[in-house]
């Protein structure tokens, strides 16, 4: 959920005329009233995370935690505590899990929440809407590469901004946990960074677009990668892939729509110059468009929104003179209504050469746009209709050395990034159709100090909806929503001519929901969810199909 609690994540992102409709669906009777007062726990066919079968020790950060009133006076979050590494399972680690339980009863929107250890942002999540009767849910976090915090006690923050009142009732109890897996010679300990660094949280308004820090990186710095967690919120910026471009805004004035257009951009820059991009997932959470679609199975990245990577070892010559180097976080469009912003954390994972107190190195190569090529085609049809293309894309590289004491090591990183956004409305908005698309590829090579390598991730991220609603003569009412989320990523790594790994996923999640109110109510949803895997575990493939609630055999 958004800052403010009176803005709702649903439809709301739309038209004014949608926006009415979504008031009265989901205001005008308790939520659980939709399946009765009860439906099944969350389930999701993502395949769960491998676990050592090493000696393990858990420790307890947060037991049974109410959330019930992150805006009173004092507010109940963020939750604060301390992690210490346990003895008994001291490190190197092959694996750390952080595992969240959480439960609600009662009426409550979708909320945001975050999880920081010793400032670094280790997961970016959201809560499921609960029944009446309540719900319990389980998320986990392979948080692994973080050791280099995780090895001494650290303070343990949580952060879970919720409301309740004499409507919305629901209070969250979650309930926190680590659990280290030791090292073996089949769970050999994992590679991880030598040091972290971070910008701290951020947030993007159309106000203030970008955000800056100040960092010092070791002068024997080797490689580094950045990740970006974030995510839009408020009234529309939480559906920017659905926004209209400004042109049709400003030519239908006092309907409501979302301007901007579809396309997102975070751009992250080191001493002011744009060294990667980071395009978002449209992530839809329990409460979007329809609740209805995601009872009992969450949107694709709901609960474990990614933490976007960003090669950044080009540049790592021009960081080591031991001085402070710049480095922001900027959004390319956000909305100025209430609560619009993009919120989230830049780490760094520095990676530094352990047989030299100093490495050298430079840029050699830098061809990396200062913001995506963007086109629209819109053609405004007249009284609230029209229909749009977006286009987007992205062809960077970035090229530089590092004299290390194994040698002069060169890395190459190459992005090739398309999106296309194809969207149609109707009836001031009350009958839209929506195909988004965007297809990533990041090629990182490197050699010099041993063989040649080459790491390939391509990501293919399709969105299509319909949404359709309709009103007679009589009052009868009527909404329609079908949706086909999808995420599909190859992850290949080559020496030489061999392939030394692979692995791919394939997630479909195919959602429909239909309302009626009048001369009959209905409230009816289905969904059909397929998660295929392959990596150096096997082989994993899970299909679930769930109508009104619950799964189907």
């Amino acid at each position: 959920m958004s800052a403010h609690p009176v803005v709702r994540r649903a439809v709301r992102a739309l038209s004014a005329a949608v926006l009415a409709l979504a008031a009265t669906l989901l205001t005008g009777g308790p939520a659980h009233a939709d399946f009765g007062s009860d439906y099944h726990n969350p389930i999701t066919a993502a395949k769960p995370l491998t676990r050592p079968d090493t000696k393990a020790c858990t420790v307890e950060v947060m037991h049974d935690q109410q959330f019930r009133n992150g805006y009173g006076n004092p507010p109940d979050t963020p939750y604060a505590a301390s992690l210490t590494p346990p003895a008994d399972c001291a490190g190197p680690w092959s694996k750390v899990v952080l595992d969240l339980h959480g439960s609600v009863a009662g009426r409550q929107f979708d909320r945001l929440f975050t999880v920081r250890v010793g400032g670094y942002e280790v997961m970016m999540s959201s809560t499921p809407e609960p029944s009446q009767d309540g719900i319990e849910w389980h998320a986990e976090r392979d948080v692994t590469r973080y050791a280099p915090v995780l090895n001494t006690p650290q303070p343990f923050e949580f952060d879970l901004p919720n409301v309740t009142d004499s409507t919305y009732t629901g209070v969250f109890h979650v309930s926190a946990t680590f659990t280290f897996y030791t090292a073996s010679a089949a769970w050999p300990a994992a590679r991880t960074a030598d040091r972290l660094l971070t910008t701290g949280a951020f947030t993007l308004t159309q106000g203030a677009p970008s955000t800056a820090k100040d960092l010092v990186f070791p002068q024997n710095l080797e490689s580094l990668t950045a990740e970006v967690y974030a995510r839009g919120g408020g009234a529309c910026e939480e559906f920017a892939y659905a926004s209209a471009p400004d042109a049709f805004v400003q030519a239908n004035p006092g309907l409501g729509y979302c301007g901007k257009g579809p396309f997102r951009e975070l751009r992250l820059s080191v001493d002011g110059r744009v060294a990667g991009a980071v395009w978002p997932y449209p992530v839809i959470y329990t409460g979007g468009w329809d609740p209805l679609l995601w009872r009992p199975t969450p949107g694709i990245f709901a609960f474990d929104l990614p933490a976007y990577q960003v090669d950044l070892t080009p540049y790592v010559g021009l960081l080591l003179d031991g001085r402070p180097h710049s480095v922001s976080i900027a959004v390319n469009q956000a909305e100025s209504q209430s609560n619009d912003a993009w919120t989230g954390q830049v780490n760094l994972f520095a990676t530094v050469d352990h047989g030299s107190a100093r490495t050298t190195g430079g840029l050699t190569q830098y061809q990396v746009a200062p913001e995506a090529a963007v086109g629209t085609a819109l053609t405004d049809q007249g009284g609230g209709s029209g229909r749009w293309t977006v286009t987007a894309s992205r062809h960077d590289l970035a090229r530089g050395w590092v004299q290390t004491s194994h040698g002069r090591v060169t890395t190459e990183v190459r992005g090739d990034l398309t999106f296309r956004s194809g969207q149609q409305l109707k009836d001031r908005g009350n009958d839209l159709t929506l195909h988004n698309g965007a297809e990533l590829t990041w090629t990182t090579a490197s050699w010099g100090g041993g063989p040649h390598r080459v790491h390939t991730v391509h990501e293919s991220e399709p969105l299509e909806v319909t949404y359709r609603v309709s009103q007679d003569a009589a009052g009868n009412s009527d909404q329609r929503t079908a949706m086909d989320l999808g995420y599909h990523r190859t992850d290949t790594t080559a020496t030489g001519a061999h392939v030394a790994a692979y692995s791919s996923v394939d997630h479909t999640l195919r959602p429909t929901a239909h309302r009626h109110n009048g001369d009959a109510t209905v409230r009816t949803g289905s969904s059909a969810e397929t998660y295929r895997s392959t990596d150096a575990d096997g082989s994993y493939s899970r299909t679930i199909t769930t109508v009104d609630g619950w799964p189907t055999p």
